[in-house]
């Protein structure tokens, strides 16, 4: 029987991003979800980013549970801090997540994606706006590298 909760504790380390990547790739193992793989795994980066390279939080107490759960319709990733991060969403964040709510006052955010019922053409175009954002990431990336 699949179960359609899980929990990982994750703290402000870098390092932690592979444990929430782990849980991302077993999550569309499980549920069949290979080809939203993509656009979980860029928004889960994009939100442990604004952790990683938050200057507000205290990093040596600092943890969040990162959630996922099934719903109808789709999949919720949560992330559930006991410190205030999240006080907005990154561009691809916007544009890639069905649904977004930022609530206790920036400790948690919580991300919605519809996997049932999205057609082809919005899934398309999701994964476009992808590969968009990381050829620009890595023109971006090349001209520092070069420009140093």
């Amino acid at each position: 029987m699949e179960h359609n909760y899980d929990v990982v504790r994750i703290n402000s380390d870098k390092s932690q991003g592979i444990r929430v990547q782990a849980l991302v790739e077993e999550i569309c193992d499980r549920f069949n979800l290979h080809n939203y793989f993509g656009i979980f795994s860029v928004v889960a980066d994009e939100i442990m980013n604004s952790i990683t390279e938050s200057l507000q939080i205290d990093k040596a107490s600092f943890y969040a549970d990162f959630i996922f759960e099934q719903c109808v319709g789709g999949v919720s990733f949560s992330f559930k801090s006991n410190q205030e991060v999240f006080s907005s969403v990154s561009e691809i964040t916007e544009l890639l997540a069905n649904e977004y709510t930022i609530q206790e006052e920036g400790r948690n955010i919580e991300l919605i994606f519809y996997v049932n019922g999205i057609d082809e053409v919005e899934l398309k175009e999701r994964q476009d706006k992808i590969k968009e954002f990381f050829r620009k990431k890595s023109a971006i990336s090349c001209v520092i590298s070069y420009g140093n």
